[in-house]
């Protein structure tokens, strides 16, 4: 069986629009009445060495393992998937998180858990740690892409993702608005 972790963003959560609409939608790909996709959205921790590590470990044990990342999710999903040698579909990913994350340092609280904590350069060395000057198996990479994001500038995620399956919808929003109807062309692009 195939197994696809979803990777939430920063300051999100496994309850995330996306991450629910992944879960219903897995949970319905059967074979026979055997699920063919055990699928993986864990809770991470807001600092990126841990989050990480916590993948690490979810990857590792994982049968075929498959990612899915949105926003920051993407950036980490895309150090994995080279890591790991794993297909990944990116959402909006971010590309220079360190860079607009550092206006944010300080006290943070994250709405989906209520947690609190402080965001530190510390946090911001981590982010830049992975980094990834060039991507092997650009076909292992999926990017869907909307203009609209007002949180990160699609035309990066295009430029650095250029060797990689793009796909770029004008409008829409950081949220990638109708996420929905890619659902079975993710679930195609990963499990073929």
């Amino acid at each position: 069986m195939k197994t696809v972790i979803y990777i939430h963003g920063y300051n999100s959560s496994p309850q995330s629009h996306k991450a629910q609409l992944c879960g219903r939608y897995f949970q319905q790909c059967q074979h026979a009445g055997q699920a063919l996709i055990d699928y993986q959205v864990p809770p991470l921790p807001f600092a990126p060495a841990l989050a990480i590590a916590q993948l690490q470990s979810l990857i590792a044990d994982a049968e075929q393992p498959l990612l899915i990342g949105s926003s920051l999710g993407g950036y980490y999903a895309n150090y994995l998937a080279q890591q790991f040698d794993c297909k990944a579909v990116l959402i909006n990913p971010a590309i220079y998180p360190d860079r607009l994350l550092v206006d944010y340092l300080g006290p943070q609280r994250n709405d989906y858990t209520g947690e609190t904590y402080t965001l530190s350069e510390q946090h911001m060395l981590e982010l830049q740690a992975l980094s990834i000057d060039s991507i092997h198996q650009a076909e292992q990479r999926w990017v869907l892409l909307q203009t609209g994001d007002e949180t990160l500038d699609y035309s990066q995620a295009s430029a650095y993702y250029r060797r990689c399956k793009t796909v770029i919808e004008y409008g829409g929003d950081h949220s990638f608005q109708n996420f929905a109807r890619w659902l079975p062309a993710i679930t195609d692009f990963l499990i073929t």
